[in-house]
């Protein structure tokens, strides 16, 4: 392994043997020396081979049964291949399965202390960093009781601040944040840019492509145990895109009714610029209507999530509606300080909605003047039908927060058009005395 080399996977193979019922396996570890075989083999991870360098970010993309999960935790050695090496170097903290390696009997001050322990930190050390652990689990007196009392947010919450504060030299997780609210989940990233800053090396599992976009400068693509890229972000989240796509248009609306455009047609066109993309997974039987992709594009439609202030963004989103009932779109945008800066849509700019038939999609384009100071922000995609009621509504579908759209602006250099936070359209003039 290279001096810069921290990760080496070299031709890791794993299988597992499956058992339709848990007596099976008692059999086949009783009679499975004399022949008998009671279950089946699995293949979970083929032949995969990539290095990762210090002070890299590389993200773990893939569907569900990919082998990420399987890859993460013969990485930390909590499970060994079947065949092919492994090779780590640095102090390695992981967040894999929720409430991994916690005592459920011992409280939370109970289990940091023991983890921070089987990380090398002595008590001292510990004690010193537990106020800053306990802040940014942010759980309260849930510190001093049971951890399994926790609910999975909490257990999260509390793992996290553990793995982060310990001086890792690599940094794991596996999709853990998904459990925790938006506002942690920020947080969270937050924390792990600045680990990133100081050098620490990153291995990110992730089904949010804008975040694994923004976070990893690096990708490794798996498809049922085998891996197919490792390359830029960019290029593995474009090839995942692409595979998701047409692995989706080929299930369920293969054959669409006669007149109707499908999905295929329509997702094709969003292919290159996606900055996020519908998990075929979702089941959308009991859906009134569906967000499939969303793209952010600049004035000449090139793909793009960085702008000048000023600039334009033009936000194209396609759905798809499950009920011949008006549909309104709606985006939200929130600064690092996980305020919401906007708000709106087809509602607020009270624009006339298509009459679509079920099953029909629709693609809408917002453009959006960046008005706002220079920054990062997320923002997410809303379908939802209003009520009666003024500004009241029900929401039916949403992306999870995107992002970050970049807003730039050379303030040492250039003339600003306004300062603050927003550029507020005003006028000006001088009156004669």
């Amino acid at each position: 392994m290279s001096n810069d080399t921290v990760i080496s996977v070299q031709n890791i193979t794993k299988h597992f043997h499956l058992y339709k019922r848990p007596q099976d396996r008692l059999k086949q570890a009783l009679l499975g020396p004399l022949g008998k075989r009671y279950g089946h083999p699995f293949q979970a991870l083929h032949d995969v081979t990539f290095k990762v360098h210090q002070g890299e970010s590389v993200g773990i993309i893939g569907r569900n049964g990919a082998g990420k999960s399987t890859l993460l935790q013969l990485i930390v050695g909590t499970l060994h291949p079947t065949s092919g090496n492994v090779e780590v170097r640095g102090r390695v903290a992981a967040l894999l399965e929720l409430g991994a390696g916690f005592k459920p009997e011992f409280t939370g001050r109970e289990n940091v202390h023991m983890t921070a322990k089987l990380m090398g930190l002595s008590r001292k050390e510990t004690e010193a960093r537990f106020e800053e652990m306990a802040e940014f689990a942010d759980i309260g007196e849930f510190m001093e009781q049971p951890v399994k009392t926790y609910s999975s947010g909490m257990l999260v919450r509390l793992g996290f601040a553990v793995q982060t504060s310990v001086d890792p030299d690599i940094l794991i997780i596996d999709e853990a944040l998904s459990v925790g609210d938006i506002f942690f989940q920020q947080k969270c990233l937050r924390r792990m840019s600045k680990l990133r800053e100081k050098g620490v090396t990153l291995l990110f599992v992730s089904h949010d492509m804008g975040i694994v976009r923004d976070l990893c400068e690096k990708a490794v693509y798996l498809r049922r145990g085998r891996m197919i890229i490792c390359g830029t972000s960019h290029e593995a989240i474009r090839l995942f895109l692409q595979e998701t796509t047409a692995t989706t248009s080929s299930g369920a609306h293969q054959k669409p009714a006669r007149g109707s455009v499908s999905s295929c047609d329509f997702i094709g066109q969003f292919e290159e610029s996606a900055i996020w993309m519908t998990n075929s997974e979702r089941n959308c039987e009991d859906m009134k209507a569906k967000i499939l992709a969303v793209s952010v594009l600049n004035s000449h439609d090139a793909p793009t999530m960085k702008a000048q202030i000023g600039d334009v963004w033009k936000v194209r989103v396609l759905y798809q509606i499950y009920i011949e009932q008006p549909i309104h779109i709606t985006i939200v945008i929130k600064n690092r300080f996980d305020q919401v800066v906007y708000c709106g849509g087809t509602y607020t700019l009270g624009m006339e909605l298509p009459r679509l038939k079920c099953r029909d999609h629709a693609v809408f384009e917002m453009e959006i003047t960046n008005m706002i100071e220079a920054g990062r922000y997320t923002f997410s995609i809303k379908l939802g039908y209003s009520l009666d009621e003024a500004n009241k509504g029900i929401v039916v579908d949403e992306t999870p927060w995107l992002g970050p759209l970049a807003v730039e602006w050379d303030y040492e250099r250039k003339k600003a058009p306004f300062m603050g936070m927003f550029g507020i359209p005003c006028t000006g003039r001088f009156l004669s005395l």
